[in-house]
C-alpha cells in the first residue's frame, strides 16, 4: 500500500533529503509521514521520468524497435495511432510508491482506443475496493477494463482502455499520458487504503 511504500522511501532518504512527486508530497503531509529535519524536493512533472527506461516494441513479435531517451516522451500520444504496430514500455523508479514496475501503452486498432497495461502489487483481497474506484472513474457504456489476479506473481494484471476514463485527453503527449496514469494509480492506491 502507498503508506507503507512511501514510509519506506522516506526512511531510506539519504543526506536528510528526499525527492517526491507532488502526489507523494501531499500524501506524506496529509498522513504526517514527514520527519523533522528531512528536506523535501518536489520533482517537477517534466523531470519525473527522466530516469526511465523507455523502449518501443513490435506488438506482434515483441521485438525491440528502439530504446529511447526522455525527450521521446514529448511526442504526441497519436504517435501510437500512427505506428499501430508498436507499443511503448516505460519502467521508472517513480512507479515504486504506486506498486507498479512498468506501464505499457499501445493503440488498439480493433477498438480504436489507447490501452495501458501493467502489473499492480496489491493483495487479492482488495478486488472490491479496486473495482469500486475504477467504476467511479470509468465510463463502461461502450467498453470494459479488465483486471485479473495472478496468484503466481502476486500481482493484478490490469488492462485499461484510456479513452473511457474521466479527464483522459487523447491530444496529450506521451509524457502527459504517463502522468495521467501515475496520478490515476496513485489515487487508486489511496482509495483502496481508505476503503479497506
Amino acid at each position: 500500500m502507498i503508506t507503507k511504500r512511501l514510509a519506506q522511501k522516506l526512511a531510506n532518504a539519504s543526506n536528510k533529503e528526499v525527492s517526491l512527486s507532488l502526489e507523494e508530497k501531499v500524501y506524506a503531509e496529509k498522513h504526517q509521514l514527514l520527519v523533522d529535519g528531512l528536506t523535501v524536493i518536489e520533482i517537477e512533472k517534466n523531470n519525473q521520468f527522466k530516469d526511465a527506461i523507455i523502449e518501443r516494441f513490435h506488438k506482434e513479435t515483441e521485438e525491440l524497435i528502439s530504446e529511447d531517451k526522455a525527450d521521446f516522451l514529448t511526442k504526441p500520444l497519436a504517435h501510437l495511432k500512427e505506428n499501430m504496430h508498436e507499443f511503448i514500455y516505460l519502467e521508472s523508479s517513480s512507479f515504486d510508491t504506486i506498486g507498479v514496475d512498468a506501464i505499457a501503452i499501445e493503440y488498439d486498432e480493433v477498438f480504436e482506443v489507447y490501452t495501458a497495461m501493467f502489473g499492480l502489487a496489491l493483495q487479492k483481497k482488495f478486488a472490491s475496493a479496486m473495482k469500486t474506484f475504477l467504476d467511479e472513474h470509468f465510463n463502461s457504456e461502450k467498453m470494459n477494463y479488465s483486471m485479473m489476479f495472478s496468484g503466481e506473481d502476486g500481482l493484478w494484471e490490469v488492462n485499461l482502455p484510456l479513452n473511457y476514463f474521466n479527464h483522459f485527453e487523447e491530444n496529450s503527449t506521451i509524457e502527459e499520458t504517463y502522468h495521467f496514469l501515475y496520478t490515476l494509480i496513485f489515487s487508486l492506491g489511496e482509495a483502496v487504503e481508505q476503503l479497506s
